[in-house]
């Protein structure tokens, strides 16, 4: 169990720490000095039960408030220190509303300095603690008056912070691995060392693991838990991590980096729930710059408020639906904690947990879809999970569920519904029911193509998958694959239909088609001219050229010169020789372009006219620029 001391500066919390772990947690010169904690301190105690208990002392002066932020990210427990002859400080207010707007479960109160005061004194502060923690999550924890000078009630709180270790429900230990980096240094021999909570999943020496964001590959040398050697790590942990990697330098590593198994892009916005702290004096409104901590992260950004109202602004003490947009992109998962300050870093605002990271940039607030984030539950993985694919029209990516989550393969799909779900190519979830809308809204999309098109008989699958540019790649096959198993769908070729639509050839089309083509697949690159093919078939040449005008029509051959008919896979090669001839700025000339084909120079000119008429080439003096690459 991870504790994290909280309150106003020199109120006794690092004594407090050492009395209870026999460590004194002031490491800098400067602390030792002025006597008071700057940055984190950590301090470990071992439990009866054998659990161990690790302290994080954070710094109570609000300069360092920021710090402060970084050691409660990812604590179980917090310990409201208050000095019974001060009573309650700004700090104390301060640390309180960030603790309980973090959303943190559990907590004790520690009375100190109880050795300076008479009883009456120590009334008066209890009675204080008590109204000032009334509307948080500490209304209900008990309040342990402790010296520690004199070691007064100190076996009482040790007790009573074991009783809460073993009723607290630790953080899940699966889950992919996350460190939150808060400090970092190198060991002579050893090399570079992060220390930091673990988050979340296991670690052990010699895994590898990915610096984030800077995605550097590094390997595990070492481990030290709870200020102990150690072969392995797990979530709850306090952790010293020594680390190699190629190009791994200290100054790369900076804190509020993460290590992690899994290399998740850095995101640059997400929606939380946002929680406006009671003490703010007005109502919190669209568009605020802010401080934004999460773990030891610490940006700057603004707060796009999303449940549109008269005024567009969230009162102090309530709540409402925001995306945090940060300045640059951090590295966050669904249900972190997250807290915002004012642009001068002097004030708490709120907080709250992650909902979702994959908010957009455009359309963040339309109502359907601040219905479907009222869905998510940042206290319920599964809960969240299913709402979160029920949203997808089109479906949802298992990449982006597995860093969204932080979820493991085999904990995917122990999440997972099959009952409701529908797993595509292994790539893609989308609910059962939505299959059958998806795939009856591309039936529709294709007969109004139909009708729109009398004259032709169907559609390449490149250009089926134009109509429906948002599908994931294997959803789309998934569906046509499907419909033409079911013949809802015809394949003739490289041409989609539906039936009962296009162009037919007649007996004598079909006769003359079929006695054309293998001339034509002889030299699919410079099949031969009109006249040429009529003769070989002893046929008039204006006749051949009705017929085989109609089986353009039908999409099974294309015409893109005046002479010559082209079997429509000869395009793609005549593309691709394109880029072939092209240089570094995607030029090329004729005679570039005849010597790849080996078509001929008068061929090739009228190949390269028909590709500029299509906008996939433009001409520019003696060079063709390719405008458009191939199979776009």
């Amino acid at each position: 169990m991870i504790i994290a001391t909280s309150g106003h500066v020199d109120h006794g919390k690092t004594s407090l720490v050492n009395a209870l772990t026999g460590i004194d947690t002031d490491r800098l010169k400067e602390e030792k000095q002025r006597g008071l904690t700057i940055d984190l301190g950590f301090a470990y105690s071992e439990a009866e039960s054998g659990e161990r208990l690790g302290f994080v002392d954070v710094p109570g002066h609000t300069k360092f408030i920021s710090n402060m932020l970084a050691g409660v990210s990812a604590i179980d427990c917090a310990l409201l220190v208050v000095a019974a002859d001060d009573g309650v400080m700004p700090q104390t207010l301060e640390h309180l509303e960030i603790l309980n707007l973090l959303g943190i479960d559990y907590g004790l109160i520690a009375l100190t300095k109880i050795d300076r005061c008479d009883e009456e004194q120590i009334s008066r502060t209890l009675e204080q603690i008590t109204q000032v923690v009334s509307r948080t999550f500490l209304k209900d924890a008990e309040i342990y008056p402790v010296s520690s000078i004199t070691n007064e009630g100190m076996e009482t709180l040790q007790v009573a912070l074991e009783l809460t270790a073993d009723d607290i429900q630790h953080r899940r230990q699966n889950g992919q691995f996350r460190l939150a980096i808060d400090r970092r240094f190198s060991i002579k021999g050893s090399g570079v060392v992060v220390t930091g909570s673990v988050f979340s999943g296991s670690i052990s020496v010699g895994d590898e693991l990915f610096l984030m964001p800077q995605a550097i590959p590094v390997r595990i040398r070492g481990l030290h838990t709870q200020n102990q050697e150690a072969e392995s790590a797990i979530a709850g942990d306090r952790c010293a991590v020594n680390i190699s990697g190629q190009g791994l330098e200290l100054e790369l590593i900076h804190r509020g980096n993460w290590l992690t198994t899994n290399p998740a892009v850095a995101t640059a916005r997400v929606d939380i729930e946002l929680a406006i702290s009671h003490s703010e004096t007005r109502p919190f409104s669209h568009w605020t710059p802010v401080h934004i901590h999460s773990a030891a992260n610490h940006v700057t950004g603004r707060v796009a408020l999303l449940e549109t109202t008269d005024t567009t602004k969230i009162a102090p003490g309530q709540k409402g639906l925001a995306q945090l947009v940060f300045d640059p992109p951090i590295n966050l998962c669904f249900g972190d904690r997250v807290i915002i300050r004012d642009q001068a870093a002097t004030r708490t605002i709120g907080g709250g947990k992650v909902i979702n990271t994959t908010s957009p940039k455009r359309g963040r607030a339309k109502p359907e879809r601040i219905e479907q984030l009222r869905q998510l539950n940042p206290g319920s993985i599964k809960e969240s999970l299913t709402a979160l694919i029920q949203s997808g029209i089109h479906g949802i990516e298992l990449k982006t569920i597995r860093e969204m989550f932080n979820l493991t393969d085999p904990e995917l799909v122990n999440y997972l519904d099959t009952s409701g779900f529908d797993i595509v190519s292994n790539q893609l979830v989308i609910p059962k029911d939505r299959l059958e809308t998806v795939k009856d809204g591309l039936i529709a999309k294709l007969e109004d193509w139909h009708k729109a098109n009398p004259g032709k008989s169907g559609l390449p699958r490149n250009k089926i998958r134009q109509m429906v540019k948002a599908w994931h790649q294997g959803l789309f096959d998934r569906i046509v694959d499907g419909l033409i198993t079911s013949e809802e769908l015809l394949q003739d070729g490289n041409l989609v239909q539906r039936p009962g639509y296009g162009v037919q050839l007649n007996k004598q089309e079909m006769s003359t088609w079929q006695a054309a083509l293998p001339h034509l697949q002889q030299e699919l690159l410079k099949p031969p001219v009109l006249h040429e093919l009529a003769g070989t078939m002893s046929v008039e040449p204006k006749q051949l050229e009705k017929i085989l005008n109609q089986v353009v029509k039908t999409g099974l051959l294309v015409r893109p010169v005046k002479n010559r008919f082209f079997l429509p896979e000869a395009m793609p090669e005549l593309m691709a020789a394109m880029a072939k001839a092209a240089d570094d700025k995607q030029q090329f000339t004729v005679k570039q372009y005849r010597d790849q084909t080996g078509i001929g120079r008068n061929l090739s000119i009228e190949i390269l006219e028909y590709f500029d008429r299509q906008g996939v080439t433009r001409r520019i003096g003696d060079v063709r620029q390719i405008m458009r690459p191939e199979n776009s």
